[in-house]
């Protein structure tokens, strides 16, 4: 059991303030040890899951996601630096207010900003109980521990969340009164599927959606102001249109840090050769172009597809495209029906014609690769003679514009859902 220090008793206020100071006394300690990187990551995954099971859609959105883990990060460490202090105050953390601005940016209702940091205090709450009862073996110390802690991080929120509420609530009524909330309201609309304004309409976009559409999202990192953010991704993605000799892009605010574009133009574009961003602290992910309205759609949840990718690797590259990350991207938690079809069209190209002959030259380039390259062993599954195989290798490659060891991966993937799937994958004639 624990004893009472020195000149006080086990009873009366001065106990009680005893008591608090060695409660205090634990808890200093307890924050140096939890400051840590590797420490401060457990108590992210434990508030990531809590908020998780309230909105479970909130981990795909990596944008979001970010804003939300830095505005955690940031209370968790602003949190530790006082909760041993005699004299506690709390102050909301910049990456906390940024995260409500995203959240009203994006069009959430106030509703969730609130439901997420309940559900964020539930997660602290789970764990902190469980690690104080590792750590703590005496009852009545842990009791006092735990209830200081509780005392003391129910005050941080609710001292924050005021000027928190009050960031979300200054943004949300200019997001919603700007021409900008137009625009972005009427993008949301044609991303959920509805159809583009006309030229004649109010909502008109003055971007012509019938052009190759190019979806870039654009961030900068946690370094840069939320202030200055803005302005940085828009002068960039400026200089990206101009690049591929395109209009000026059309552009809407996707949070404190982000930035979604869309570059139209005549022709395909060659976005491998888009510019670096002129600073390491801004970073580009590129969707695959493609025409009309549909492409519009296609090549924004590309864009976010590689963005996910690009936020979640160890050091995020200046740009991401997601030709380059479409593989992962299937594999990890982007791929649907819409993706492969959008992987045939994109790899096989006239090979993926519904015609007989054509049909035929991609059974043998499917042969082909499944026998690790041999002419004989693909002549011997297929009963024909090894010039045939020759020729319509030959064939293959003339319609796919390149060698098929050029993408042999992903030629073959395309061939393999073909052969899973069915002809139904294939573009419409």
């Amino acid at each position: 059991m624990r004893t009472a220090r020195p000149g006080t008793e086990r009873r009366g206020e001065s106990t009680t303030a005893a008591d608090k100071a060695l409660a205090l006394e634990w808890l200093t300690a307890f924050a140096q040890r939890m400051r840590s990187e590797s420490a401060s990551e457990l108590v992210l995954a434990a508030v990531d899951a809590a908020i998780q099971e309230t909105f479970p859609h909130y981990l795909t959105d990596a944008e979001l996601h970010r804003e939300v883990r830095a505005a955690t990060r940031a209370h968790w460490l602003s949190f530790l630096a006082v909760i041993g202090r005699t004299h506690f105050e709390a102050h909301p953390p910049t990456e906390a207010v940024d995260g409500a601005r995203t959240v009203a940016r994006r069009g959430y209702g106030v509703d969730m900003l609130l439901k997420s940091y309940r559900a964020a205090q539930r997660g602290l709450w789970r764990y902190i109980t469980r690690v104080l009862h590792q750590q703590i073996p005496d009852a009545e110390l842990r009791g006092l521990v735990l209830v200081t802690f509780w005392e003391r991080s129910t005050l941080w929120l609710d001292t924050c969340l005021d000027d928190i509420v009050a960031a979300y609530m200054d943004e949300h009524e200019y997001h919603t009164r700007s021409a900008d909330a137009h625009r972005a309201e009427t993008v949301q609309a044609i991303l959920r599927g509805e159809p583009a304004p006309t030229a004649d309409s109010p909502d008109h976009l003055d971007h012509r959606m019938d052009d190759y559409q190019t979806a870039l999202v654009l961030w900068t990192d946690r370094e840069v102001p939320a202030r200055q953010a803005g302005h940085m991704l828009r002068e960039h993605a400026n200089r990206v249109a101009e690049a591929l000799g395109a209009a000026p892009p059309l552009l809407v605010d996707s949070g404190a840090h982000g930035l979604w574009a869309w570059v139209g133009t005549r022709h395909r574009p060659a976005v491998a050769e888009l510019p670096t961003p002129p600073i390491p602290h801004i970073h580009l992910a590129v969707g695959t172009p493609a025409p009309g309205v549909d492409g519009f759609r296609r090549s924004y949840l590309e864009a976010r597809a590689a963005h996910r990718i690009a936020t979640s690797a160890r050091i995020a590259a200046p740009v991401t495209a997601y030709q380059d990350v479409d593989l992962v991207c299937l594999l990890t938690g982007d791929g649907n029906l819409d993706s492969v079809r959008a992987l045939i069209a994109r790899e096989l190209g006239p090979l993926a014609d519904r015609s007989e002959p054509v049909a035929r030259l991609r059974d043998t380039v499917r042969e082909f690769l499944c026998s690790g390259g041999g002419i004989g062993a693909t002549a011997a599954r297929l009963g024909v003679h090894a010039n045939t195989i020759r020729y319509r290798l030959q064939q293959a490659e003339r319609r796919l514009g390149h060698p098929i060891e050029t993408r042999r991966v992903h030629i073959e993937l395309a061939l393999r859902c073909l052969l899973i799937f069915g002809d139904d994958l294939l573009p419409a004639a």
